[in-house]
């Protein structure tokens, strides 16, 4: 696997930048899931489904739609002279002068097209924080690693993310270098609740 290098960029490098959330992309997942779950719920209300399943469904949709309102609202990474500080769902604050190196992997998923990834590393090249662009551009990864002003490597061309954790350890977790048993996991535990919800209504 060939690497990408980027060379150190010192002149001109912005001590504070702030970044939000692309919009665009966030009204693309809102609409798809709404979508995605007004059509089963309507499925299931024409069926000979039991009514019962169709809040379930809405409710198992609503969740992730919540989330991304709220990712799209507390988004935003800011980088000053001091510190990274990622907001979405959650906050991560972590010293920027921790920061010494950045690679960036653009890491392909079965079904889930591809994302690009920057891991902020530190002088042991272990992970101090991670963004991607899930909610932000990949132009505005590059105005932050401009403005991060660090050797940036990796990867040259899309990589799965068990290829990444063979070239760079510990930057990936086991549950991403092995999607298809994260997903038979949530699809049983997804049946036991609808099992479960059905049951309690027949009984009720």
């Amino acid at each position: 696997m060939t690497e990408r290098r980027g060379a150190v960029r010192t002149r001109g490098v912005r001590s504070d930048l702030v970044l939000r959330p692309d919009r665009q992309k966030a009204l693309v997942t809102l609409v798809a899931l709404a979508v995605i779950s007004v059509g089963i719920v309507a499925a299931v209300l024409a069926g000979d489904a039991p009514t019962v399943f169709a809040p379930v469904v809405g409710g198992l949709f609503a969740v992730p739609i919540v989330l991304v309102v709220t990712a799209l609202v507390r988004g935003r990474i800011t980088l000053t002279a001091q510190e990274i500080v990622v907001r979405g769902l959650g906050t991560r604050r972590r010293s920027r002068a921790h920061v010494t190196e950045v690679v960036r992997a653009t890491i392909s998923a079965p079904r889930a097209g591809a994302t690009d990834n920057l891991f902020l590393l530190d002088a042991h090249r272990k992970p101090v924080i991670r963004v991607s662009d899930t909610n932000y551009t990949r132009g505005q990864l590059d105005r932050l690693v401009d403005a991060l002003g660090v050797p940036c490597g990796g990867p040259r061309g899309p990589v799965s993310a068990q290829q990444l954790a063979e070239a760079y350890p510990g930057l990936v977790s086991r549950a991403e270098r092995h999607p298809y048993r994260v997903a038979l996991a949530g699809f049983a535990l997804g049946v036991v609740i609808v099992l479960a919800v059905v049951g309690v209504a027949l009984v009720s």
